[in-house]
């Protein structure tokens, strides 16, 4: 992991996220870039349609240039609060004020990125409930980058839950899991679920991950579940007090092939730790 991005849009859930990404670029050696957009749709999309005259106010139009130079100021208040978290962090990462659709933009500037880190909510958080944010929701379904969804509040990561259902997706993640569990001598923690298939073939499913754990030198404490997945999963983290969570964007799933698995999608919605997508 080289690079790390990072989306930040002034609230307190995008000040977690830059602060685990300062934190994982601590841990890998890795540089950060910030990112802010400035969301073109405020100045482009219905609340701007001239429509104004038919009830005797002034035209919209005529109001354009002060709600730009009031999105702009934002993101200069956005940049200086970004360096200076970087700062105190001991970093130093510059970040770059675009214009445009927030998910679109972060989508086409992850490129040159190893690891895309949003937080699981943004401005909207106050009214938007146990959803999660619609940028956070957008990008973790279509980047084609690691991405980690960070919740309300930061903490460092000691132990690690990795989520295995034997898929090439959740492959990955328990690789991911393992390399980082060895590389920062973090506890790891595997849990296989038994959503849809046998107590057996679970069982089979769980000794094939312990082994590729064990090929990379590293021992875990492997869980075998039955019932719901998400509740499982969600379980573990509470009981096991873990850190992290890495899983593959897809598994096993009737709606794997075009969208986020119901089970992921859930989990980076409802979690109150960071969840690592892996792809």
């Amino acid at each position: 992991m080289q690079h790390i991005l990072v989306g930040t849009d002034g609230s307190d859930y995008a000040k977690t996220a830059c602060e685990y990404a300062f934190y994982f670029a601590g841990l890998a050696k890795a540089r950060v870039t910030g990112i802010h957009v400035l969301d073109s749709r405020m100045l482009e999309g219905p609340v701007m349609v001239d429509n104004a005259g038919w009830i005797g106010a002034e035209s919209f139009g005529t109001q354009l240039h002060l709600f730009r130079e009031v999105t702009e100021k934002k993101g200069e208040v956005i940049s200086e609060a970004f360096t200076k978290l970087a700062g105190s962090q001991g970093v130093k990462a510059p970040i770059r004020v675009c214009m445009g659709h927030p998910p679109t933009v972060l989508l086409d500037e992850e490129s040159d990125a190893d690891l895309v880190i949003l937080g699981q909510r943004g401005e909207d958080a106050a009214w938007i409930g146990g959803m999660i944010g619609s940028t956070a929701e957008r990008v973790a379904r279509q980047s084609s980058k690691p991405c980690l969804v960070t919740p309300a509040v930061f903490k460092p990561v000691s132990r690690i839950l990795s989520a295995y259902d034997g898929s090439d997706h959740s492959r990955e993640a328990l690789v991911m899991a393992t390399e980082m569990a060895k590389a920062n001598e973090c506890e790891l923690v595997m849990i296989c679920v038994a959503d849809g298939v046998s107590p057996e073939q679970n069982q089979r499913v769980a000794d094939e991950g312990l082994a590729l754990i064990q090929s990379y030198g590293m021992t875990a404490n492997v869980i075998t579940e039955d019932g719901d997945a998400l509740e499982r999963i969600l379980a573990t983290i509470a009981e096991y007090d873990c850190d992290l969570l890495v899983v593959g964007a897809y598994g096993h799933s009737r709606i794997r092939e075009m969208i986020l698995g119901s089970t992921t999608t859930q989990l980076i919605s409802k979690s109150d730790i960071p969840v690592l997508l892996l792809r």
